[in-house]
Order: C-alpha cells, then sequence, then structure tokens
C-alpha cells in the first residue's frame, strides 16, 4: 500500500513515472495496473466518501499495491478523522461505549480501533519519534509522559505530524493532523507491520 497526501499529484508523478515501489530495498516506478474494488469510507460529518484505489504494479519486483489517500484509514469503513477522534477521547479516558455513542458507530467497531492502536503502542511511538529525528533535532518535550500508553503514542504522533507540517511549509492540500498521522504509520496507524518471512 501507498498513502499519498494528495491524490492529484500522486497520479501525476505515476504518469511521470516518478512514484516508486515502497517495498523495502526495491525502490522501482510504478505503473497503473488497474482499480481495486470500490467502497464507501463514513466520514465524520456523517457523510459518505467514494473511495475506488488506484492498483499499482512495480516494474522492478512485480509487487502490486493500491494508493491510498491519507484520509482513509487501510482495513477501516471510517476516515481518519473519525477514528483519530475516538483515539483522542480514549487518550483523555473515555470508554469505548460513550464514545461509540458519541460518534454514532457501534460499540465493537469504537472497541476494535481502540485494541488495534492499543496492541503496537511502542511501535507507533518509535515510528513518530524516528521520523521527526530525521525532520528536526529531538525535543525535550517528546520525553515528558503524557498519562497513559495510548496519550503517549499520540502525543508522539502529534508532534512528529506537526514537524512534517514545518518541514512542508504552507499546506495547499489542506491536510487534517490526522491525515498526517496516518501518512507518517504508513497507513498502518490500526495495522501492525507484518513480520519477516524466512
Amino acid at each position: 500500500m501507498i498513502v499519498v497526501r494528495d491524490e492529484e499529484l500522486a497520479q501525476h508523478a505515476l504518469a511521470e513515472g516518478s512514484l516508486r515501489c515502497p517495498h523495502r530495498g526495491c525502490g522501482g516506478s510504478v505503473y497503473r495496473d488497474g482499480y481495486a474494488r470500490r467502497r464507501q469510507v463514513r466520514t465524520r460529518a456523517g457523510g459518505e466518501r467514494q473511495l475506488r484505489p488506484q492498483r499499482v504494479r512495480c516494474r522492478r519486483c512485480g509487487r502490486t499495491n493500491v494508493l491510498l489517500p491519507a484520509w482513509c484509514v487501510p482495513g477501516r469503513s471510517d476516515d481518519a478523522e473519525t477514528i483519530g477522534s475516538a483515539l483522542l477521547a480514549a487518550a483523555q479516558g473515555q470508554g469505548h461505549r460513550s464514545i461509540a455513542a458519541k460518534l454514532g458507530r457501534p460499540a465493537t467497531t469504537v472497541r476494535g480501533w481502540l485494541r488495534a492502536a492499543r496492541g503496537q503502542l511502542e511501535t507507533l511511538r518509535a515510528q513518530a519519534y524516528a521520523l521527526q529525528g530525521r525532520i528536526e533535532s529531538p525535543s525535550e518535550e517528546r520525553l515528558q509522559p503524557a498519562g497513559s500508553g495510548l496519550a503517549d503514542a499520540l502525543a508522539a504522533l502529534a508532534a512528529a505530524a506537526a514537524a512534517a507540517k514545518r518541514f512542508l511549509g504552507a499546506d495547499r492540500y489542506r491536510t487534517t493532523p490526522w491525515e498526517y498521522l496516518v501518512l507518517i504509520t504508513g497507513g498502518r496507524l490500526l495495522r501492525p507491520r507484518p513480520r519477516p518471512t524466512g
């Protein structure tokens, strides 16, 4: 999967052959290879957005990926803002049932989001610190505990998102903080990275 901040720019990069395979050690250029299935993603505002991701194939390794916009959380039927608001509410001490009631989502769905995020807190925190460290000098603020494992991970991700936004300058694409978090995690905010085989 290749998470993109701006779908139009990604299509332009794809057309000119500058979009690269995300698999480690490959870096080959990718080309259009049809589409993944069409789906609907529920939004925080209560509507739905249509999504039919572009499928791409690498010229070098032959692997296929899909291009996913950062507003979409892979493998979930709700957008990044909805899921992000649930994670933030949980980090502030709210339970999954009350969060679900506020969002108008099933309690089992929200519980699933929280379990998925809590199952990889150290990985999320490490990704955030690594990205922020590549962009700017480490800040002492990130070492301060935020109150829980989930709150600590979200604080680290928020700091990395702020660093990325500063690095990229004026955000003419109006990328939301939650979209930055999907970008930072490579679309794996609620999905652990696959274990290496062999």
